[in-house]
């Protein structure tokens, strides 16, 4: 059963998401009128004052950074801190524009070789293509993308709390032909999004205790979703792993299928193998540019917490 998209919320609550739609809306304007070579521009000095002055989640970020590069000097952990913020910020303020700009805009400032056709053959022969990415670079801009090409595709999303930023986002993404899926939604609706839009895309890198699967991410035991395995399994498409990086106001997509065979019935076993396929690719990307990766959100949590623990017994 898939949970409600927002809760009732109080007036009081109302009128503070309608001060916040009002503020970006208006931020959004702003971004509309300035050219992309300054809106990236603009992110990047907003990272770096966020770096400067917005520390609260940097310890979560070190303490992810050194868990992943345990064998990196001091000097490098700042170093891919700093880049991180920077980075988060470009990809703030470009998030925004990017779903302002004409295609034709879009496609010039991304380097996507064979995508293209790729997608395009697929369509063509009827064959679904789920894509799996994750926090890194900018998911935003490969849904941009990849939805642009055909008749368009669909993502997983998470809703919004605000519902008026939810409602607007919601909107801007699907008129350049990216359907949403309420992640509340269940299995059935992302099969049925699968095979009608004959693309999906998948952002599965998130910690997930309850339901997930345990793989390693760099050498580290984590929690993760099985989403993506247990689709392949049901609708049997295409898996392709999608990275999508970010160079200062241009980007680079890269696809790479993945081959694989299907057991007689769905298990733990299978389930684990391309779960953790999957985030080998991620993870070999992100060595690429680790700076690129959202090291912000709470990847290892379990180990946070026993961290949390033994340091309170002490």
């Amino acid at each position: 059963m898939a949970a409600p998209r927002h809760k009732p919320v109080k007036p009081i609550v109302w009128v503070r998401y309608s001060i916040e739609f009002l503020l970006m809306m208006v931020f959004n304007i702003i971004l509309f009128i300035l050219p992309w070579s300054l809106s990236w521009r603009l992110g990047r000095g907003f990272g770096w004052v966020a770096y400067k002055l917005l520390t609260k989640r940097k310890s979560t970020l070190e303490r992810n950074v050194r868990r992943a590069f345990p064998k990196i000097t001091p000097d490098e952990v700042e170093a891919i801190i700093k880049g991180c913020y920077l980075h988060w910020g470009e990809g703030f303020i470009s998030t925004l524009k990017l779903w302002m700009i004409t295609q034709r805009k879009a496609r010039s400032i991304v380097d996507a070789p064979g995508i293209d056709e790729y997608v395009e053959a697929a369509d063509a022969a009827g064959e679904p293509v789920l894509y799996f990415t994750g926090h890194f670079g900018s998911w935003e801009m490969a849904g941009r993308y990849v939805g642009g090409i055909g008749d368009g595709a669909a993502s997983i999303y998470r809703v919004q709390k605000n519902p008026l930023v939810d409602w607007f986002l919601t909107k801007i993404r699907e008129y350049h032909q990216l359907e949403l899926v309420n992640s509340w939604s269940g299995m059935p609706a992302f099969e049925e999004a699968l095979i009608r839009t004959n693309g999906l895309a998948v952002v599965g890198d998130q910690y997930k205790a309850k339901g997930g699967v345990e793989v390693n991410f760099f050498d580290v035991p984590s929690a993760t979703p099985r989403g993506a395995a247990v689709l392949t399994y049901r609708v049997k498409p295409h898996l392709v792993f999608l990275a999508c990086t970010q160079h200062r106001g241009r980007y680079r997509i890269v696809i790479e299928e993945i081959d694989y065979e299907l057991p007689d019935t769905l298990n733990e076993d299978w389930v684990h193998d391309i779960t953790q396929n999957l985030t080998n690719k991620l993870e070999q990307e992100i060595r690429k540019y680790p700076e690129q990766y959202f090291w912000f959100h709470r990847r290892w949590r379990n180990l946070d917490r026993k961290e949390a623990k033994a340091a309170s017994a002490v």
